[in-house]
């Protein structure tokens, strides 16, 4: 298809324009030349010392040079200076520069195409900075991209790590509140063994718990040993085997391999020694080492990192169980028993009472009550001072308590005065396991500090049973005393059972003794028997 020509306008160039008008101003100033020079006598006429003719002639060169440098600078100069500077804004990185010029010649045509060039370059400079932007944005997005599939496969490995620790603390959570509220010991150990048993895939396990003395470790609780009854009677001495180098050190042990590690002894079972691995972790509440719990798997390198954290969570519950159900055998003792001599308070008597004479009453059982009081008690305290007195008293609760039953209680009742509860003991049992007591206690040695003798202490006994003597509660104690009482009358270090009161004379002032005077109250018997 052809296509038509490009339109050329005509017009005149710059320099054309430059020449006509120089030349027609050049003609304009002959004309007036011609002129002036009709009207005056050129040859003669003068002006400032010129003769006309050179006067016009000089004045049409001025003129017409200054016409040309005018039009020169209104076509040419002006619009060169302007294009120029505008190059140069342009080299400097201002691509919003303008040239303004009015007309229709070739300087306003590349005036107005630079103009156009330059928006042209603004344009496609706005698109080079939309497109470096766009290229920055999504090199953002990449690397956002990239640092998110790196947060997502961290965000899914810590929910998994996530997932094992609530499962773990799940787990810790239902058997903390299984063995914390279990309070007896025994049972403790017991129920540990159950529920460990049923929570964790472990092949053995033992609980080692230091003694009072903290000399050695005995195992309290095992699951998983072919001879359990051996196991439970194993203890360990300091220094013995892993479990005790972990108890002392306070940090568990991990063996990968017992078959490779001396220090094994598997519970000193010779016949139970086999491969396997082993972790032991002390039981620690606060800063105090309780004892050990032992795990053991029959596989090589059978515990991760993951159950070792676990277990030693499982420690410390088992360790906060055994604490709690120590401190409350403690609290209970401190209430119940006397501070002084280990044996029972008087409270705790009076609670037993009630409840052996609620069960004798019942069941038509015998039931004895026996008093018991340190004769010259007072005296000894003087002659040899209260830490030794004290220590009387003590060695006498401790004989009492080995040599009855364990259903009987002894209780301090106050003072140097001890009550002795004996269920299903009758008068005849009463009196034996009574006169049993004050042999021993009259063939018992008491020293002082210095390893001297210090004197024989005897005790006097007085007794009461139901249903022989008494139909209600308190006259148990109370016919107890009376007889106690009657003890100390006929010279003490004797045992005597109560026997009602002979018959009086209808006279008889109820209250009174025989030659008239006020019987004492059973507080001033036990004053006189001081």
């Amino acid at each position: 298809m052809n296509q038509k020509p490009a339109h050329i306008p005509h017009r005149l160039s710059v320099p054309v324009r430059v020449l006509l008008i120089t030349g027609t101003a050049a003609f304009v100033l002959w004309f007036f030349g011609l002129f002036f020079s009709n009207q005056f006598e050129a040859s003669s006429s003068q002006v400032f010392g010129i003769s006309l003719s050179h006067f016009l002639f000089v004045l049409q060169v001025f003129l017409v040079s200054l016409t040309a440098a005018i039009a020169s600078y209104r076509y040419y100069d002006k619009p060169l200076s302007l294009l120029r500077t505008a190059v140069d804004h342009a080299k400097k990185g201002s691509l919003y520069e303008k040239i303004e010029l009015q007309g229709d010649d070739e300087l306003t045509d590349l005036a107005r195409q630079f103009n156009e060039m330059m928006k042209q370059l603004d344009t496609l400079y706005r698109r080079q900075v939309e497109v470096e932007k766009d290229l920055a944005i999504a090199d953002e997005a990449l690397k956002y991209k990239r640092s998110l599939e790196e947060k997502n496969l961290e965000i899914e490995h810590s929910k998994k790590k996530l997932e094992f620790i609530v499962k773990d603390l799940s787990l810790i959570h239902e058997i903390g509140q299984k063995v914390n509220s279990v309070t007896d010991l025994d049972k403790l150990y017991a129920h540990l063994t159950s529920i460990l048993k049923r929570y964790l895939h472990i092949d053995e396990f033992a609980i080692m718990v230091y003694n009072d003395g903290k000399e050695e470790m005995q195992v309290k609780a095992a699951y998983g040993f072919v001879n359990i009854s051996k196991v439970m009677k194993t203890t360990f001495q300091r220094g013995e085997g892993i479990s005790s180098l972990a108890a002392e050190m306070g940090r568990k042990i991990y063996v990968a391999d017992v078959s490779k590690d001396p220090r094994f002894l598997h519970y000193k079972l010779e016949d139970e020694g086999k491969a396997g691995s082993f972790l032991s972790i002390p039981l620690a509440f606060k800063k105090d080492i309780l004892g050990v719990i032992n795990f053991a798997r029959s596989q090589v390198h059978a515990f991760s990192a993951n159950d070792v954290r676990m277990l030693s969570l499982v420690a410390s519950q088992v360790a906060l169980a055994i604490m709690n159900a120590r401190l409350y055998t403690q609290t209970r003792e401190l209430s119940v028993k006397d501070e002084l001599t280990g044996v029972y308070n008087r409270r705790h008597f009076q609670r037993m009472l009630h409840v052996e004479w609620k069960r004798a009453v019942r069941f038509r059982r015998d039931l004895s009550v026996v008093m018991v009081d340190v004769d010259h008690f007072k005296e000894y305290n003087d002659s040899f001072g209260h830490l030794l007195g004290d220590d009387v008293l003590k060695k006498l609760g401790n004989l009492f308590v080995k040599n009855l039953r364990e259903v009987d209680t002894v209780a301090r009742f106050g003072g140097e005065e001890f009550v002795l509860l004996l269920p299903d003991t009758d008068k005849h049992g009463a009196i034996a396991v009574s006169e049993k007591l004050r042999r021993l206690v009259e063939k018992q040695r008491f020293f002082s500090a210095g390893q001297k003798e210090t004197r024989t202490v005897t005790i006097s006994l007085g007794l009461s049973t139901y249903p022989d003597d008494v139909g209600e509660i308190e006259e148990l104690v109370d016919f107890a005393d009376i007889a106690l009482y009657r003890s100390k009358e006929r010279g003490r270090n004797q045992v005597t059972c109560y026997a009602p009161p002979t018959p009086r004379p209808v006279k008889e002032l109820e209250g009174m003794t025989k030659d008239g005077t006020e019987k004492p109250s059973i507080k001033e018997r036990r004053r006189s028997m001081q």
